[in-house]
């Protein structure tokens, strides 16, 4: 009931390996879950639902041993704290700049002594938990996912990294471009340059390095550079892929 199989895998050494919810649906979500992924990827940063139009998704999660993550809009005890008390057990927090930044994440998202998470989780009782068994295990339970996406991150990579609690340390492609001069390019020889020493940094500071691609062989060679918690696409996109290569077999009939 516990068990975060992303934890899990960090500590066995092993890759880590998920997709997106892109739409706020507990059909596809179920859907989703039920393909045997590591870990759902919740956006409520760029998606326009919110927390309680999502309510469900990490309850469907827990009932397969899915990690649930939920990257919130930004480094605000109510918003993580909500993610939380719905039944996330993975928090993404993204442009964590400093390492202050990231200690802030980390005592927003554990219960006291560790942090300051107030105590209220709604999914204990959709799924006939006793707080008596759930809240001792949470902060062991619950991940934490830092992004580093912005020009002051970068310098900070060592630091933010270094931060005791912290899990997975994250690089977000598209903004890293931005903030290095060449927005919309994640290509660009410097981007890639930077992608590849990523997960090097950050394991030389005792942490996951995580990244996210829509494109297979980018997933592939991103585990191959030392990444091991990588999102790959969506069942939509996935599937939209299966139906057009379908189309085009059957219009060449």
């Amino acid at each position: 009931m516990f068990e975060n199989k992303v934890k899990e895998l960090i500590k066995q050494k092993r890759g880590v390996w998920g997709v997106s919810l892109p739409d706020a649906s507990d059909l596809t979500a179920k859907l989703t879950v039920d393909s045997g992924i590591d870990f759902l990827w919740v956006d409520l940063e760029h998606r326009p639902f919110e927390v309680n139009d999502v309510r469900w998704v990490p309850i469907i999660c827990r009932q397969k041993n899915c990690a649930c993550v939920v990257r919130v809009a930004g480094l605000d005890p109510q918003l993580i704290k909500k993610a939380l008390d719905i039944g996330a057990n993975c928090i993404m927090i993204p442009q964590v700049n400093t390492a202050e930044e990231a200690r802030l994440a980390v005592q927003y998202a554990k219960y006291p002594p560790q942090g300051s998470r107030g105590i209220s989780p709604l999914w204990t009782v959709f799924m006939d938990v006793s707080w008596d068994d759930y809240l001792p295990v949470a902060n062991d339970e619950t991940c934490i996912i830092v992004q580093v996406e912005t020009p002051e991150g970068i310098r900070n990579l060592e630091e933010i990294a270094a931060v005791e609690g912290v899990d997975i340390v994250f690089a977000g492609p598209t903004d890293l471009s931005a903030s290095l001069g060449h927005i919309g390019k994640a290509n660009h020889p410097e981007v890639q340059a930077f992608l590849a020493d990523f997960p090097r940094r950050v394991q030389n500071c005792g942490k996951t390095a995580g990244i996210t691609f829509a494109d297979l062989d980018a997933c592939q060679r991103a585990y191959e550079q030392g990444y091991r918690f990588i999102s790959f696409g969506s069942i939509v996109a996935h599937g939209m892929s299966g139906l057009k290569t379908q189309l085009q077999r059957f219009r060449a009939l």
